[in-house]
Order: C-alpha cells, then structure tokens, then sequence
C-alpha cells in the first residue's frame, strides 16, 4: 500500500536507488502529517524481516508526536537530539523482549516450521533434531553464565534482570535487522528519516515498557523538510 516515490521516467524506485538516496534527515516537515497507511508499511516490512534464530524477540510502539505532553517531550531530548524531535511528527521506537528466547525453548516454533516445509529434513530438521540439538543449543544460550544487567544502573532506577550477554547479543541484532528495514521501507515510501539518540529511561516510563524490554534508537519518521541532496552523504572509509 501507499505510493512509490518515482525515479527519472516515472519509474517506481529500484533497491538501489532506495539505499542510495537513504542518509540520516534531520530537517523535517513538522505540520505535515505521515499517512497512516505509509506507517503501516514501515511495520508490515518490519514484519517480514529476518528473525534470529526464528525468535519472535522484536516489539515496535508508534508514537505521534502531538500527543505527547510539553514536558514529556523535554524528557526524551539529549543533549544531541533536541530540534529533530520537535520537528519529526512520528516517533518509530524498537524494543527487543529478551524473554522471548525463553518462551522458545519448547520448540514449538521449530515443529510449526518443519510442518510448513521451512526447515528442511534435508538439513538435518526432524523431532529428534529439535528435541537433541536445537531446544538444548537455545536453552544453553539462555543459561550461559556470563550474564549482564539488562539495562545499566541509573539514579533512582534498577537495573532489572540479568540475562546472558548471549541473550543481549542475539536481541539487539534483531533489533538491528528491524531497524534497517524500517528506514529502507521509509525511503521507498518517499519519506524522511533518522535513527536517533533519546533518554531511554524517559521512553521506558513515558511508555511503560515492561522491565524485559531492552531499547535502541526510535526512528525519527516525517517528510524532508530541506532537499534528499541537502541531507549529505556521510564520508565512508574507502571501500578497499
């Protein structure tokens, strides 16, 4: 759904094209509204992407800037992230809930795949498979005894659970892969938009996020409020 921006002939825009015109926007539109429908691509893209290890770790929450409350909106801003947000009229925060992995040790995520003909007996995919090697390689991870706080201490707030650094690793890759996804879908879209930094116990109490939540940057999410060419290409080491 929603309307491709075109290339030179009127042409809808190739892979390609998207990932060269996507750079970090921080000039946006700020009266101007994104349609919900373009949101909704951005999550049924974020839908699809890759899941690690077929674990369901990734949640997504959309926020609409006007609806938040003047102070609110001053107790997500950093130090680095204060024009941007008053700006962007939508506000594409990704979570990981690190207790997913543990709800997957039963398997039965894995059986639903063989039944479906997704993980192949060619590779090895049967019940025995899954009972001997797959659930005991998840829960394994899940035990490993090199473990971090899930989020760092801050004045005034615990730090929650411990979990495996294992565990960590595998959701903020997922998180990672939804992120990216997520942009690619905002460009094909012919919108604007930025990873960006925020004050992530702020996000937490703002919108309640359970304790086995862990955060990365929100997508800042609008239309250009300068030219795609006014936002730069960032320098990149040489290719070699």
């Amino acid at each position: 759904g929603g309307s491709r921006p075109l290339a030179q002939g009127g042409q809808p825009m190739e892979f390609k094209s998207v990932v060269g015109w996507r750079r970090s926007i921080r000039f946006f539109e700020p009266w101007r509204a994104v349609e919900r429908e373009k949101v909704q691509c951005i999550l049924e893209a974020i839908y699809r992407a890759p899941r690690v290890l077929e674990v369901d770790f990734v949640r997504v929450l959309v926020v609409e800037r006007d609806r938040l409350a003047p102070a609110q909106m001053q107790a997500l801003k950093t130090p680095t992230t204060t024009a941007q947000l008053d700006m962007a009229p939508v506000y594409v925060f990704f979570y990981a809930d690190v207790s997913m992995l543990e709800s997957a040790l039963d398997g039965a995520n894995f059986r639903e795949l063989i039944r479906l003909g997704v993980l192949n007996p060619s590779h090895g995919w049967d019940e025995r498979f899954v009972s001997e090697t797959a659930i005991p390689y998840l829960r394994a991870l899940v035990e490993d005894q090199d473990r971090a706080p899930l989020r760092p201490p801050s004045a005034g707030e615990g730090t929650g659970p411990m979990v495996s650094r294992e565990t960590l690793r595998l959701a903020r890759t997922a998180i990672g892969i939804a992120q990216e996804y997520a942009l690619l879908a905002a460009f094909d879209q012919g919108l604007a938009a930025q990873l960006s930094g925020v004050s992530v116990n702020a996000a937490r109490t703002i919108l309640g996020i359970p304790d086995t939540w862990i955060p990365s940057s929100p997508m800042l999410l609008g239309y250009h409020g300068e030219s795609r060419e006014a936002g730069g290409q960032r320098p990149r080491e040489p290719f070699e």
